[in-house]
């Protein structure tokens, strides 16, 4: 973890993929080996932060937001050393999978019981995740929704990360100013920058190793436990 010191937050809002929930790392794969392009043991640390690096890049660039999210799973068969002929058919198959099934449907070890010491340590737990419309679903069917008191999925409020809006939209809704709010995320620019911009204090979630520097003004850290250190308990 590297952080200066955070201010008293009330609320701990939370970026769901690849947050709260871990990609289905064995269904993609699954759809690599399909295409003769089965990855080699232990691919998946290198591959999230490859996925993360082309992603910024396309954000930076001005792409689109498909553009953006298929940046992602190029710089994942980068990663693993997938023909790039075949990164288009994998990219198919991959956006096939996330429609019928959903590809971020696992609890991230560990980040439910940290949501429950946030809530039991008086702090209010709310998400906001560019999601398609499913996130509070997913949630219920994952157990995981009682543990936020808000779901703000982008697709329902027509207003998505890194823009402002839907982070003020969530304070707004909570009754609280953005100051009063910490915000977890996985991606620096949508999340970490995103909430910091829009006024929240900003923790950049870095399980896989991506980034090296915490955000200014706020955190950077690799888990859950990491996490629970930064929220002891709200200020009397």
């Amino acid at each position: 973890m590297n952080a200066a010191r955070l201010p008293d937050v009330d609320a701990v809002l939370f970026d769901l993929g690849g947050t709260v929930l871990e990609i289905r790392h064995d269904a993609i794969a699954d759809i690599l080996a399909r295409h003769g392009a089965a990855p080699a043991p232990g691919w998946e640390r290198a591959a999230e932060r490859q996925g993360r690096v082309r992603m910024e890049a396309a954000h930076a660039a001005g792409a689109e937001r498909s553009a953006v999210w298929r940046a992602f799973f190029e710089g994942m068969m980068e990663s693993t050393g997938t023909p790039e002929a075949a990164w288009t058919p994998v990219f198919e198959d991959v956006a096939r999978h996330n429609r019928e099934h959903h590809l971020w449907e696992r609890e991230l070890p560990g980040m439910g019981d940290a949501l429950d010491t946030l809530r039991a340590r008086g702090y209010r737990v709310a998400a906001i995740s560019n999601s398609d419309g499913r996130a509070p679903e997913l949630l219920a069917r994952l157990g995981l929704a009682e543990r936020f008191e808000l779901v703000i999925d982008s697709h329902l409020v027509g207003v998505e990360k890194p823009d402002a809006r839907i982070f003020h939209l969530a304070c707004e809704r909570l009754g609280l100013p953005p100051s009063r709010c910490a915000y977890v995320g996985d991606v620096n620019v949508f999340d970490a920058e995103g909430a910091r911009a829009a006024g929240l204090v900003p923790v950049l979630f870095d399980a896989y190793g991506t980034y090296e520097d915490a955000p200014a003004g706020g955190a950077r850290v690799t888990g859950p436990a990491d996490l629970l250190t930064l929220f002891p308990g709200r200020a009397a």
